[in-house]
């Protein structure tokens, strides 16, 4: 299967590669960030934007469906950032990453 591809706000996309952030969450089943989707083991390609260039591709390591970030330990900046995005949502699917070895 091919990695799934996530464009990133360029913010973001230097969080993931410099390790401050360890998880992308969205709303669960917005834009195909489901269950079929979204599992662990499945590589994920992080991209700058649209673009070709400034790519990364990392492993699903867990996923996790919650309700309540911060009630889950996510940092309150990335929490502030998710909702900025994509307002107050019910239910939310991260998906915690790591580096390919």
């Amino acid at each position: 299967m091919n990695p799934y591809f996530c464009p990133l706000k360029k913010e973001y996309f230097f969080k993931i590669l410099d390790g401050s952030q360890d998880c992308e969450i969205r709303p669960f089943g917005h834009r195909s960030w489901n269950l079929k989707n979204i599992y662990p083991s499945r590589h994920i390609t992080f991209s700058n934007g649209y673009g070709k260039h400034n790519r990364v591709t990392m492993r699903i390591e867990s996923i996790v469906g919650i309700g309540d970030m911060l009630g889950f330990g996510i940092p309150k900046w990335h929490v502030d950032a998710v909702e900025e995005i994509y307002g107050h949502e019910n239910f939310w699917l991260i998906a915690f990453v790591k580096p390919l070895k």
